[in-house]
């Protein structure tokens, strides 16, 4: 399925820069969920490339069978025509932006001449990995854009700075798409992820984490939220939840509450509330669902 999304409600808002003559070369959408919504469908953007940030919570995206997680932060891209969708999951509780920009095959693209444009769309399509880590330069630009766009007056120069902030937050994703992460960095996230998941069933204190990585509590929260596109409560939350989920799946025996207080949670109330804002459904029910199914 084709689509171009178009629909702009209380927590999502779409712009189609058709004040500037950009309308169906470029658009750009923003959301910010307080809960979760239902799964993105597969679709596809035909002629056109979708690069996707990801500034607060998580969200997973199929393309090709493939499933990726993306974190706050960071970047991820399909191609002209590739059909992709959030595979079953649904649209996390977070802040994410989109910009779908057509890539002609023969016109210029944007403002460039063709020599110009030629090398632009080479540079973009060759991009070899879709998924990134980006910088939050990235999402001012992206503001910026939304801020222009709002402006009550329209002015000759409003376009030349959109066209400027789409040229360099297009270039800005194509030179982050060749950094490679540091090594000493990959480490730490591998080591406080692991740490995490095999000990979900423990408490786990901001102080216990961060003497792991040899980190003050403030630095480790700081570093945390950068790496991962949340504060470190939200992403043990968000783990706690998904292996509930395995054990509401695999120990259908066992009762909701036993659940809670394994994983640590102070009541069963409180873990029905946490479960029901990453889920959108109640413990009961997801057990309920999933008998039948």
């Amino acid at each position: 399925m084709s689509d171009f999304d178009t629909r702009s409600t209380t927590e999502r808002s779409i712009i189609n820069f058709s004040k500037f003559n950009l309308d169906g070369k470029v658009r750009l959408g923003r959301y910010s969920y307080k809960h979760v919504h239902g799964e993105l469908e597969t679709h596809s953007h035909d002629g056109m490339m979708e690069i996707c940030y990801c500034d607060k919570g998580m969200q997973v995206y199929e393309v090709n069978g493939k499933e990726y997680q993306i974190r706050g932060g960071d970047i991820f891209i399909t191609f002209p025509n590739e059909p992709h969708g959030t595979a079953r999951h649904p649209e996390e509780k977070g802040t994410l932006y989109w910009l779908i920009v057509q890539i002609p095959e023969k016109e210029r693209f944007l403002h460039y001449d063709a020599e110009e444009s030629s090398v632009f769309i080479n540079e973009l399509m060759g991009i070899k990995e879709r998924h990134f880590k980006g910088t939050d330069v990235m999402k001012k630009m992206l503001d910026q854009l939304f801020t222009l766009h709002e402006e009550p007056e329209h002015q000759p120069v409003h376009k030349l700075q959109t066209l400027n902030l789409i040229s360099n937050f297009l270039l800005m994703v194509i030179e982050y798409s060749q950094k490679n992460v540091g090594r000493e960095q990959s480490d730490r996230i591998s080591e406080i992820k692991n740490f995490i998941d095999d000990n979900i069933y423990q408490s786990l204190p901001i102080e216990l984490l961060a003497k792991l990585l040899n980190m003050s509590d403030s630095h480790f929260k700081s570093w945390f939220k950068k790496e991962f596109g949340m504060p470190p409560v939200d992403y043990i939350l968000r783990t706690r939840v998904e292996e509930a989920k395995k054990l509401l799946q695999l120990k259908p025996g066992e009762s909701v509450t036993t659940i809670a207080f394994k994983l640590n949670f102070s009541s069963s109330q409180y873990f029905a509330t946490v479960f029901k804002k990453y889920t959108g459904t109640s413990p009961a029910e997801f057990k309920q669902r999933n008998l039948k199914s």
